[in-house]
């Protein structure tokens, strides 16, 4: 039993801080000259840095309660997680899919900010983290954009590739677009699970262990049961 003591996951906390420096954080973290830096950012600039350098992201922009293109990215998380619902033998266009997709969207992402969010911060708390909830629901939104990108550019290319002959022939089966960005999906939820544990790290604290299970194994074996139920359905 003592050879599990070699696992080694700090390839997850690349922060240079040590646990021990981890009380000088927050005032590293918080200061107030980094917030209004965001409305200078550019859009592109902005999502860069959310997609490849999260943890810092988090600390510049996510500690305020309104961070810059919040309501854009509810929606884009509102329309990814309908997406996967949509692409059914009930559907007979993709005129029909789309808009339930965009206007569904809003109250989707609406949803998944204020309950999923709420959970994400009890979360931080069982995992002895700090901060408030608008953080914990920043975090939790921008974090979870890889997954929804991915259920989107899934739509978008079934309709290139397919037009309506989709509903015809590829809802209960997988298309080729479908296969690939079922691969990109799970490269997508691996990744948003290895940010999101960051963010929570450097913005909000978390202990390392408990954040580990509570942002790193719990959210992995929720997606493989729900990956489980797809195939097995």
């Amino acid at each position: 039993m003592n050879e599990k003591k070699s696992l080694n996951f700090d390839f997850l906390d690349e922060s240079p801080q040590k646990t021990g420096e981890q009380a000088s954080a927050p005032a590293a973290t918080l200061k107030p000259t980094s917030v209004p830096s965001a409305d200078k950012v550019n859009f592109f600039e902005y999502f860069k840095d959310c997609f490849t350098n999260f943890s810092e992201f988090a600390q510049k922009h996510l500690v305020t309660s309104n961070p810059k293109y919040l309501l854009l990215a509810i929606w884009i998380l509102g329309i990814g997680s309908a997406a996967d619902r949509l692409t059914s033998s009930e559907s007979s266009s993709w005129g029909e899919v789309w808009a339930i997709a965009i206007f569904g969207g809003i109250l989707a992402g609406a949803i998944a900010y204020y309950i999923g969010g709420w959970f994400y911060h009890v979360r931080v708390g069982w995992s002895k983290g700090s901060g408030t909830i608008d953080t914990a629901r920043n975090i939790f939104t921008f974090s979870s954009l890889p997954i929804s990108v991915t259920a989107i550019g899934s739509l978008f290319f079934n309709h290139l590739a397919y037009g309506n002959d989709y509903f015809d022939t590829y809802y209960s089966e997988a298309s080729s677009v479908d296969v690939i960005f079922a691969l990109l999906a799970l490269a997508a939820i691996a990744y948003s699970i290895y940010i999101s544990y960051r963010g929570v790290r450097a913005v909000m604290h978390v202990q390392k262990g408990r954040g580990m299970f509570w942002f790193v194994i719990a959210p992995a074996i929720f997606y493989i049961l729900i990956l489980a139920g797809a195939i097995f359905e």
